[in-house]
């Protein structure tokens, strides 16, 4: 069961945390999988995500969310202005050799990054200007057929 749950070992705002909420994934193409996305709540009502978000489109570090612990759906109930970009290796081996590289390179944009294990990673992208930074980046990686990369939210 647990490989069916994604978790963030490293959420981006772990400091702030104090709340872990688990959504359903089958909205979002990933039926039978949840993902635990690290939060921040005073009221057990709205919650502020401290991590980003890996596989649940639509939501980004910091936005308000609520969350239905029976059905395990969210809703933004107030966007942070912040987006995502996903990116995952193509092949395993790649990934192992280059993901050190590729890590490097996406914080030296200045933006937060997590990855799960080596192959797939989550950006956040605060800034249009850190948004041309990592298309920039990645766009090269793309097309030698190595990363794919999409936008999972804004």
């Amino acid at each position: 069961m647990a490989d069916t749950i994604a978790t963030h070992a490293s959420p981006a705002w772990r400091h702030r945390s104090n709340w872990i909420i688990v959504v359903d994934l089958a909205q979002h193409g990933m039926p039978g999988r949840r993902e635990q996305l690290w939060a921040h709540t005073d009221d057990e009502r709205v919650f502020e995500l401290c991590c980003i978000p890996y596989f649940t489109y639509g939501l980004a570090l910091g936005d308000l969310v609520s969350w239905d612990t029976e059905s395990e759906a969210v809703e933004v109930v107030s966007p942070s202005g912040r987006r995502v970009i996903r990116v995952a290796f193509m092949d395993r081996v790649d990934a192992a050799v280059a993901h050190d590289g590729l890590h490097g390179e996406l914080i030296g944009t200045g933006c937060l990054v997590e990855f799960k294990g080596d192959g797939y990673g989550a950006i956040d992208i605060e800034t249009e200007r850190q948004a041309q930074l990592v298309a920039q980046l990645l766009n090269p990686w793309a097309e030698a057929g190595r990363v794919m990369w999409e936008w999972a939210s804004g």
